[in-house]
Order: C-alpha cells, then structure tokens, then sequence
C-alpha cells in the first residue's frame, strides 16, 4: 500500500494526501475528513523515512530533563508530549541525572536522531553543551536560564513570587523563627531558590539566620537529614520552608520520628506541589511550580523556533501558595512544665489580673505549708 493507491481511492492527487498527513490548512476541512477516512479504510501507514527525506522534517522533538525519577517531571514529559500528538510530532526524551557533563551527550545523540528541535528543561546548562544543536541551526528552548536568555528561548520561572507568598502565609500564623532546608549549592535551580526565600524573609522584615538553613540533595533522605539537623538546635525555627517537596516529606519524617507534631508544634511547607502533596499527613502546604505550563510554554517556543530565528520571550511563569494542614499558628509554649502552663494561662491577661493570681496562688502555698507543718508538730507530740 502506497500513496498513490490512497490518492486513486479518494480520487484526490498525491498531493492533496500529503497535506493531508502532513495536516496542512491548504485542505478543505470536507476534503481532508474524506481523505482520512480511506486511509483508515485502507489501513494506510505513511513511510515517515521515506516523508522526511522529501520535506527535510522528521516531525520529531528531543525532551532533555534532569531527573527521570523525580515525580516533578512526569506531569511536564506528559503534557509536552500530549502537545506534541495533537500536532502529529513524536518526543524523545533523555535526562541528565543533575549532572552538567552529560548535558553535552544527550544534545549529540539527540542532534543524531535529527531531531527538528529540542527543549532542555532542566537546570543545568553549559553553553558549551549546546553546540552540537547551534552548528546545525537546530531551535532549542531553554528553563530559566537568565544568563542564555538573550541568545535562547527561555521558559522563566518567577519563584520569589511562590517564597513572598509562602512567608507572608507563616508571618501571618506568627511564626518569625523560619528555616529553610536548602538544595546542593551547585545546583543553579537550588541557589535561585534559596536566594528567592532569604529575599522574601527580607521583604517581611524577618532575620535571615544561617544557622536555620540546612543544605542537602534534593531527595527524601536528604530533607530527612536536614531536619534533624534543625531539630537537634537549641533554638531551633518554627516553621520550615523545604527546597522541594521530596526534601518536606523527608522533614515530615523526621518531625515524626522526634516526637514533633506537624503542624502544632512545627509548620512546614514544601515547593512544587507534586501528586505526593496531597497524599502526606498532615496534607503538605506547598508552591505549587505549574509544569503543565512551562510544557506549554515550551513546546509553543520550539513550533516557532521551527518558523523563524527571532529569539522572542516566552511567558514568565509564577509559583504559587497552596495551603493545605502542615502549616498552623505558632504553638506559645515548648514544653509542658508547670511554669509553660501558668504562662500560657496568664501572660495574655492584664497585669493586674496577672498580678493578684499569682499573688493568690502565693498566699495559698503559704497556708499548705503552715498548715503542714502544724500537722508535723503534732505528729511529733
């Protein structure tokens, strides 16, 4: 079966089947129904080696991210490729593992495939790495690379926005003590993050204290590990804000396994809103960092990039707060001693109350213990 055959079928020229497939506008919508509905009759499969070598396209697009276990990243692989079907081009994806030297790698073997473009969503970029796709004038879009945006596409993340929120939500429950456990400061999304967040404790007029930051790997364990560290400080923060919500559910862990009630004694928040958030108890307050979006973003970048060489801005994407139970008000007391107690029954009063309270509660020791030891002098006779 060839496109001759399908083109004799419908009683159409090659041509009209080709822009058919090629799903052109040159068609009429009346035309093109009748046109696929042969090739469904006759289980046509087009010959895309023999299409491409025709019109120099092989409707295929590289995907490069950063970490194939991360759950951020199945939502955006999704819906890039869901794009990508509507418009009859096929995705191949590969990730770096957070590791800037196989950025270079994944580019030749994409370039290899001859791909018509690629999106590189993940946070470390060599511009070096990029040259096997620049000799061969092959569009690329980039994520947040504020330093590449003039010379490459750029999907830009706004995340001081998603922090301002997530600290103007824990200023208002109270909290003033807030920590943070920080990504691996080589990492140029985990720097960006962590600038974001001691910024938006600046805006609110809070201390940024390094001892309240914890840095580590962007996994569970490492949050997990993070948040012993706070929690073993003699003063330690009352709220946590966590690069990630891998990183919240370790801290959540580690809250639990110390005894620590999340969110009574501790609130937390996490970044990205991933599936997991909703899942985790308490139910995780997070930044939810739309991946649908930058997916959209993106794709449209490269559609372009296909049609002209004009470097234009993408849309800026903008985290932003979801509050679920992890976050509370800041819990008065530390512990549950006599005197935490009588402070949390009676600093609010007025001085006066406060005053004579205890002034009654004075007097009546007093008695206990005269009378006791009258009861003792008794005894003794």
């Amino acid at each position: 079966m060839d496109i001759q055959q399908v083109a004799k079928r419908a009683k159409v020229s090659t041509a009209t089947v080709s822009r058919v497939l090629n799903r052109s506008s040159n068609v009429r919508e009346k035309t093109s129904a009748h046109v696929r509905r042969i090739i469904e009759e006759l289980n046509y499969v087009p010959n895309t080696n023999a299409r491409n070598l025709r019109v120099g396209r092989t409707r295929l697009f590289g995907l490069i991210i950063s970490d194939i276990n991360n759950p951020f990243f199945p939502e955006l692989i999704d819906a890039f490729e869901g794009l990508a079907a509507e418009q009859g081009i096929e995705v191949i994806f590969t990730h770096t593992n957070y590791d800037p030297r196989r950025l270079q790698n994944c580019v030749r073997r994409l370039v290899e495939r001859n791909v018509d473009a690629i999106a590189i969503m993940t946070s470390e970029v060599d511009e070096q790495a990029l040259q096997e796709a620049t000799k061969v004038q092959l569009p690329l879009v980039l994520l947040n690379q504020r330093s590449l945006q003039d010379k490459y596409r750029n999907v830009m993340v706004e995340y001081s926005r998603g922090f301002q929120e997530a600290v103007e939500h824990l200023r208002a429950l109270g909290h003033t003590a807030i920590g943070f456990i920080a990504g691996p400061s080589h990492l140029r999304s985990a720097q960006r993050r962590r600038e974001a967040f001691c910024l938006a404790l600046k805006r609110c007029s809070l201390e940024v204290c390094p001892e309240w930051i914890a840095t580590t790997d962007l996994r569970v364990e490492g949050g997990k590990i993070a948040m012993q560290q706070l929690l073993a400080l003699g003063h330690r923060p009352t709220a946590v804000v966590t690069t990630n919500d891998l990183m919240a559910v370790g801290a959540l862990q580690a809250a639990h396994l110390a005894g620590v009630s999340v969110p009574k004694d501790l609130s937390v928040i996490g970044f990205d809103d991933l599936p997991i958030a909703d899942m985790t108890f308490p139910a995780l307050t997070t930044i939810r960092l739309p991946r649908s979006e930058i997916a959209h973003h993106a794709f449209i970048s490269l559609l372009e990039g296909i049609r002209t060489t004009k470097v234009t801005p993408c849309p800026v994407v903008y985290p932003r707060l979801i509050i679920r139970q992890s976050t509370a008000p800041v819990a008065r007391t530390t512990g549950g001693s006599r005197e935490a107690k009588l402070s949390k029954g009676n600093f609010s009063r007025h001085p006066k109350t406060l005053f004579r309270t205890l002034k009654r509660r004075a007097s009546t020791q007093v008695e206990f213990h005269e009378r006791h030891a009258g009861l003792t002098r008794v005894a003794q006779k």
